[in-house]
């Protein structure tokens, strides 16, 4: 995703990386700079928002 799309995530949005729905995680946190995303498979990560490239949006169902 661009930074812009991730200025626009809201905490508890599911994430993937990489286009991989066996690697997800969950926003927990939102500011200026970037989000904290905690990957359901590793430890938390704080992403700066220019730097999403790798990381997209899980579709609901």
């Amino acid at each position: 995703m661009t930074g812009s799309q991730s200025r626009l995530l809201n905490v508890g949005a599911r994430v993937c990386w990489r286009d991989d729905n066996n690697d997800l995680g969950t926003v927990t946190e939102k500011d200026w700079a970037g989000v904290t995303v905690k990957w359901d498979n590793r430890s938390q990560q704080t992403v700066l928002h220019n730097d999403m490239a790798c990381v997209g949006v899980v579709s609901k169902k």
